[in-house]
């Protein structure tokens, strides 16, 4: 079941659903879906980029913006450690 809560209150291994226009709440390992997401804020790159589950492209980087579709992101780092 889906709940809304804090990114603060997240911990490593929790499963979080991001939507379009929503930001990453923290660095994770994306389990399903496919989307454009914006990391402008922490690489500079103004071009959004494409962000899918296996491969080198499941990666994702907490307080970027997702500016398509959705993800299913497992964090990988508790608060304060990534």
């Amino acid at each position: 079941s889906l709940r809304i809560i804090n990114a603060s209150e997240l911990r490593k291994g929790d499963v979080v659903r991001v939507e379009i226009g929503e930001m990453i709440p923290g660095d994770g390992e994306v389990i399903e879906g496919i989307a454009a997401v914006n990391e402008a804020a922490i690489t500079g790159e103004s071009a959004p980029v494409i962000r899918e589950s296996g491969g080198d492209r499941s990666a994702v980087t907490g307080n970027t913006r997702l500016v398509s579709d959705w993800l299913l992101i497992r964090i990988s780092a508790n608060p304060g450690e990534s």
